[in-house]
């Protein structure tokens, strides 16, 4: 079995370098919000069936770069992150989502899912990939970095091999084989 994933296109979105905790807040509302910028990358022929994202940009990033069967979850959705702290002073945006991201993996109550529900959710979506689909079958899952980052250790785990990343680039395909 391989499994193909890619994370959605580029968001065509400005961002601040310094911003308070209501603007980082804002910036990541409008971040699940806002279009795509499209790249050449088309994959319809190595792959039976795609799941993706329920979120807009990943579905825009699945429908331009696969015409198959896709199946479309909310399983598979971002990360949800909030400032960890509120604060009226601006702070540099990776401060916050460094802070962000620490905050969720401690289960702080200051973000909208916590680390122990997220790997639950993905856990759950990657065990029905698995079962229902054939050991031959070649499957594309269109995420996003912070999912696509626990699915690539969750399935290192489940004996698929392939290349590593910190975080997945924009529109480029990862390949794992079992």
């Amino acid at each position: 079995m391989r499994i193909g994933l890619v994370r959605h296109f580029k968001v065509d979105l400005y961002r601040s370098r310094f911003m308070t905790s209501r603007e980082y807040n804002e910036h990541m509302y409008n971040y699940d919000r806002a279009e795509v910028i499209p790249n050449e990358l088309v994959i319809d022929k190595d792959w039976d069936k795609c799941y993706c994202s329920s979120m807009p940009r990943a579905i825009t990033t699945a429908r331009t770069i696969y015409h198959g069967d896709m199946i479309i979850t909310d399983k598979l959705v971002e990360i949800p992150a909030a400032a960890w702290l509120n604060l009226n002073i601006k702070l540099p945006y990776y401060l916050w989502a460094v802070l962000a991201r620490f905050a969720w993996m401690r289960n702080h109550f200051s973000q909208p899912e916590g680390r122990i529900k997220t790997l639950k959710r993905i856990n759950e979506i990657l065990n029905v990939i698995l079962s229902e689909n054939e050991k031959d079958s070649n499957i594309l899952i269109v995420s996003h970095a912070g999912t696509l980052y626990e699915i690539k250790k969750l399935l290192r785990k489940k004996g698929f091999k392939g290349e590593g990343f910190l975080k997945a680039s924009n529109g480029r395909l990862y390949v794992y084989e079992r």
